[in-house]
């Protein structure tokens, strides 16, 4: 009998689990051994046949001057953007929890960027730094604003991150601000009894118990930063020449555009395997850090 009702357990155990193990299987099993397998061959992404070579596209990969170059402007873009954004929502979400006038109204304000589609805020952008900035630039006789940002591969990157850092900070904000409310009032009072300044509350109370906060926006920031594309193909197409080109717009120009679709899966599996790594390192860096009250 109890072998009996052990046998029946384990069947309707696996039958629960069933639907979640095939769609587990087929939806995210099956592609990630697909892709290892065709990034190991020399496909065009057109042709039925497709020759099996090996790690080859692996070893080409790290010495491609292209890749070399899309990698070191998507680590710049990504830390220079992951940074910038984390401060800038950290400040507003300090301001935005303070008891002051019309504070929803802000909120409402600073949160709207993160409802828009990328694509639909790179071609505004796109306008603004075409026609708005140089016609400031004549009218007020600046002349560094005379100049179209993206068309300067300087000036380029820092348009990116403009553009970044102004939708990016949306949704930090909000979660700074869950993050802030969680911490008791008591801990500040008992603070300012002890004669601790504005600074000091900051350093010695706020930015430790927030923490978990900064882990889940630094994370997040980074991994979209890491894998940006829509920003990049709306304002500048990963020009003047490759100067914006990142890597993931490069796996979309080596599979569609010059067929070498083996290798850019390659390329593909490469920088999902650097943002685990770097994801990795944040996680155990910043959990050391957490304070729990």
């Amino acid at each position: 009998m109890k072998n009996s009702a052990y046998t029946s357990l384990r069947k309707g155990y696996l039958m629960l689990l069933a639907p979640g193990l095939i769609l587990l299987l087929l939806f995210y099993v099956y592609p990630v051994l697909s892709a290892f397998y065709m990034s190991m061959t020399n496909w065009d992404g057109v042709s039925r046949t497709r020759d099996f070579i090996g790690l080859e596209n692996y070893l080409n990969v790290f010495q491609d001057g292209r890749f070399l170059n899309a990698l070191s402007f998507t680590v710049k873009y990504a830390v220079i953007s992951t940074v910038l954004s984390n401060v800038i929502a950290l400040s507003v979400a300090l301001a935005l929890v303070q008891k002051i006038k019309f504070r929803n109204m802000f909120r409402a304000v600073f949160f709207f960027p993160a409802v828009l589609s990328m694509l639909i805020i790179g071609y505004i952008w796109k306008q603004i730094f075409y026609h708005v900035i140089p016609y400031l630039g004549n009218q007020l006789n600046i002349e560094a604003l005379q100049t179209n940002m993206l068309g300067n591969q300087d000036l380029a990157f820092w348009a990116l991150v403009i553009v970044t850092v102004w939708q990016a900070s949306a949704i930090l904000v909000v979660i700074y601000m869950a993050g802030l409310q969680t911490i008791p009032e008591q801990v500040y009072e008992s603070a300012a009894i002890d004669g601790a300044t504005g600074w000091k509350k900051f350093t010695g109370i706020t930015l430790p118990l927030i923490v978990p906060s900064i882990t889940i926006c630094t994370i997040l920031a980074m991994k979209q930063h890491l894998m940006v594309y829509d920003y990049i193909i709306a304002l500048t197409g990963g020009g003047p020449g490759f100067a914006t080109e990142s890597v993931t717009l490069l796996i979309y120009n080596l599979g569609f555009l010059n067929n070498r679709f083996g290798y850019g899966t390659a390329v593909a599996l490469v920088l999902f395997l650097f943002i685990v790594i770097v994801s990795i390192i944040q996680i155990s860096i910043l959990r050391k850090r957490e304070v729990q009250l």
